[in-house]
């Protein structure tokens, strides 16, 4: 057995030897480990080259002992003492930076000296995290020889971007009467009673302007700066009938007595005709304006309004139209002029949005958002955008037969009837002129192309022309042609790169959702891609994926 005797500290104290005595019986690695393992070198770097170079010494001395003469006094070294080791590695988007610190084989710990040298040289120089590094280097002091410890030393600070104006309406348009009925005593909601249609007062407050903000820029790790986007102020729209306050430049009042309506960043009220019933009494309305109606709009009659109309009631067999929204507190109700026939005896225009809790047999023009709170039966919607088909709780909302042509999201709850009947469903939207715009630009590119390569011949021909036979200022013209045709190559392939974006994000609105019940005779048409139902589905949307459409689950929560 091997004897402590056998070690011995080296001379400039930084590794561990052994000496290469006659032994009786064989040596082997395990008992030279053994041995430093209990010496006072246990906590050095073992050598695993320099132990079995011992062990053949060993051996070799073992069947020659006279060697001893010939090597005199021989030794190894076994064990080093090793220094604590740090090394930084940095994160792909350079944000994070990590030190991981291999514990010292006897030798000196990382100082803190240390690792500020080694985040110079992985060149951090930003983010120092003082609390983690010093707790890091806390903890390596405790750690096994080679035991590895990591932690985040430093980090990035991430742009901030800034906001634009953001504007706060403090006072309840008409169709928010629509979505939220009131609610009765015992907690119910009474979906016939959507309270009492407010006007508002001079000096009444209607929307403050939140000021924009303007962000400010991050940096990585590295020290590198990262771009950010700058908040913009967004002024005022000032609508009729609406002033700035005098001692707020981000208050919007009311100038007069009226109907409040939101506008884009900013409000307007409008002058409003007040009416019970439109029938036969009263006669047509024609105003500029708005017009409430706390009743209902008889059969044959005609309503026309330069603002918004709202109804409080039922809207039978008649004809009106808006230069606003509409929102109409019950239902709409008419029907076919002849068996078979898409004309109907109800039509309804509206410039902006439409609201209804119901609609049959009546023919819907929008030149927004069409929202359905309750039933939409048989009937031809046209909008160029949306069409909601479902209450504020997403549990009602049935949409059967008829046709709709949107330029977005179709959505209902219930889609279809059991019986197969025939409803037909078609998104458009601005697809064509998406289309059409990418064939001009393709066009322009070509004829670019074509233009490039005649400069670039031209270039080539003047090239081997003699300077002497050359029209002054062809070279510079020549250069300046190729020059700014390059240039228009790059905005158009901008434009195109924007166009299909453009085209992704229609796909992204243009699509068909289901939260409960889809059934057959279904005919979905997007941009000519078509989709048709032959069966029950449950909760159901069209999903775009390499170019093609496809019905796929709804996923819960979308």
């Amino acid at each position: 057995m091997l004897e402590l005797k056998c070690l011995r500290l080296s001379q400039d104290k930084l590794a561990a030897l052994i000496e290469i005595t006659p032994q009786e019986a064989h040596v082997s690695e395990s008992d030279i480990r053994a041995l430093i393992l209990r010496s006072d070198y246990s906590h050095y770097f073992f050598d695993d080259e320099a132990i079995a170079d011992a062990v053949a010494k060993f051996a070799e001395l073992r069947e020659s002992p006279e060697l001893i003469e010939q090597w005199g006094q021989t030794f190894v070294k076994l064990a080093n003492i090793r220094n604590a080791e740090i090394t930084l590695d940095v994160s792909e988007d350079k944000m994070v930076a990590r030190a991981t610190i291999t514990g010292a084989y006897g030798g000196k710990a990382i100082s803190q000296g240390d690792l500020v040298n080694a985040m110079k040289e992985a060149g951090v120089i930003f983010g120092l995290q003082k609390k983690r590094a010093l707790s890091l280097l806390s903890l390596a002091k405790d750690i096994q020889p080679g035991e590895k410890i990591k932690k985040v030393v430093a980090l990035g600070r991430k742009p901030i971007d800034g906001e634009d104006s953001r504007f706060e309406r403090f006072v309840a348009t008409p169709k928010e009467r629509l979505l939220k009925p009131k609610e009765t005593d015992d907690g119910r909601v009474d979906m016939r009673d959507l309270g009492n249609l407010e006007t508002v007062e001079p000096d009444t407050e209607l929307m403050r302007r939140h000021p924009h903000t303007f962000g400010h820029e991050g940096k990585d790790v590295l020290g590198e700066p990262l771009p950010f986007k700058q908040g913009h102020e967004i002024p005022f729209t000032v609508g009729e009938g609406t002033t700035i306050s005098a001692d707020d430049a981000n208050l919007l009042l009311a100038a007069r007595t009226g109907l409040p309506l939101e506008i884009e960043n900013g409000m307007k009220v409008d002058d409003v005709l007040s009416i019970k019933n439109v029938d036969v009494t009263n006669g047509h309305v024609d105003f500029a304006g708005s017009v409430l109606i706390k009743g209902n709009i008889g059969d044959g009659m005609k309503v026309k309004a330069t603002g918004d109309i709202h109804v409080n009631g039922f809207v039978e067999s008649a004809d009106i139209s808006a230069g606003g929204d509409i929102v109409i507190g019950k239902g709409v109700i008419g029907h076919r002029l002849m068996e078979g026939d898409d004309n109907y005896s109800c039509s309804v225009s509206a410039a902006g949005e439409l609201h209804a809790t119901f609609v049959q047999y009546s023919k819907i023009t929008a030149g927004k958002d069409v929202t359905i709170t309750s039933q939409l039966l048989h009937s031809k919607i046209e909008t160029d955008g949306k069409v909601t088909v479902s209450d504020a709780s997403g549990l009602r909302g049935t949409l059967v037969g008829g046709s709709i042509n949107a330029g977005g999201e179709i959505s209902a709850v219930v889609l279809g009837a059991t019986a197969g009947t025939a409803t037909q469903l078609t998104i458009s939207g601005d697809f064509d002129d998406i289309q059409e715009e990418r064939r001009s630009l393709n066009g322009i590119k070509h004829n670019l192309h074509e233009k490039l390569s005649k400069v670039l011949d031209a270039q080539m021909k003047l090239s081997s022309t003699k300077q002497q036979d050359r029209e002054e200022g062809t070279a510079e013209k020549l250069a300046a042609t190729l020059h700014h045709t390059r240039q228009e190559l790059v905005q158009i392939d901008f434009a195109l790169d924007y166009n299909q974006q453009m085209e992704e994000q229609f796909f992204a609105n243009a699509k068909l959702t289901v939260r409960k019940e889809l059934h057959p005779n279904v005919r979905l048409d997007i941009v000519g891609q078509k989709l048709f139902t032959n069966r029950e589905y449950g909760p159901t949307q069209t999903q775009y994926e390499n170019g093609k459409i496809s019905f796929t689950p709804l996923k819960p929560g979308s």
